[in-house]
């Protein structure tokens, strides 16, 4: 035999072996995601218990218009402590732009 053809033969052999082994790969592939369709996993003790009504949290669950009342409540609670928070940064500023002018300019005199 030539041994040009007879590598031209093992290489074809080694090409079809891999390419069964991708195809068998590629059915497995596929025999799974079948099986997952057609049988999903059953819910968890966890998710049956979040699953009973729409509403999931202990917010959710309270009537419309107490949860009015507690979102009315946490915005002027957040704009109280954002305005208190802005108090205190306009008092720094200005305190520290008076150290720059007064003090600070005392210490090293020009």
């Amino acid at each position: 035999m030539n041994p040009e053809r007879q590598s031209k033969e093992e290489e074809l052999q080694r090409w079809e072996a891999a390419l069964k082994e991708r195809e068998v790969k590629v059915r497995m592939r596929e025999l799974e995601s079948e099986i997952e369709q057609s049988n999903p996993a059953q819910p968890t003790a966890r998710h049956k218990k979040h699953k009973a009504g729409p509403n999931r949290s202990w917010f959710g669950r309270l009537p419309k218009v107490v949860q009015f009342g507690l979102l009315v409540v946490g915005v002027m609670i957040g704009i109280r402590v954002a305005s208190w928070f802005a108090g205190v940064l306009i008092l720094f500023a200005i305190g520290w732009v008076g150290y720059k002018l007064f003090i600070e300019r005392d210490r090293n005199p020009r």
